[in-house]
């Protein structure tokens, strides 16, 4: 367990300060997802997007619409890695492929989206919205979920996984706000865990 502002000199990957910058890009993800809404047709029920912004991708995923239209007091989660260079990153790239085809499924247990965003070349930042205090149980026992989870060990030297709320109406002017990180150090093994909670 972690003090709101302790630092470990041996793993900068978990400085306060990597989680405020990574607040602030998941807030400007929830932004760009509000923008985004407000240019689809009423009648849209799912939404699927990748698309090119300032020469970074981005890949929006919202199941059903009018559940995202209607969203209040929403938990988000937030991944963030470090890759491990001079690896071929195909096959997790593959693994998100697979996650991303089987959201669809999870409307019906609260997921609202999924956002992946590319910070800079290699390196990504994913949102996931969930319409429910809490992440569904469902989500977390997906194979596909599992599977990518496993595979994050062989990808990744260090993980930041946040869990946050957007308090009020989703899609009014309420901000993103981090009430907890876990840390997961790959570089070791075995893993060291960490947890830090804000608030």
């Amino acid at each position: 367990m972690l003090g709101a502002e302790e630092r470990l000199p041996a793993r900068p990957f978990t400085d306060p300060e990597r989680t405020l910058a990574d607040a602030r890009v998941m807030d400007r993800m929830l932004q760009g997802l509000r923008r985004e809404t407000r240019s689809w047709p009423g009648r849209r029920t799912s939404v699927e997007l990748r698309y090119t912004r300032a020469g970074r991708l981005h890949w929006l995923v919202v199941p059903s619409v009018p559940a995202l239209n209607g969203a209040h007091d929403v938990t988000a989660v937030g991944f963030f890695g470090d890759q491990r260079p001079g690896m071929d990153h195909a096959a997790l790239y593959q693994l998100e492929a697979d996650v991303v085809a089987g959201l669809g499924r999870y409307a019906s247990v609260g997921l609202l989206g999924y956002y992946d965003a590319e910070i800079a070349p290699a390196v990504h930042g994913n949102l996931v919205l969930f319409g429910a205090r809490g992440v569904p149980a469902e989500w977390h026992t997906d194979r596909r979920h599992a599977a990518a989870v496993a595979a994050a060990p062989r990808h990744y030297s260090a993980v930041r996984l946040h869990r946050g709320i957007i308090g009020g109406a989703l899609l009014g002017r309420g901000h993103l706000v981090i009430q907890r990180t876990r840390y997961f150090d790959f570089a070791q093994e075995p893993a060291w865990h960490g947890l830090r909670q804000f608030g």
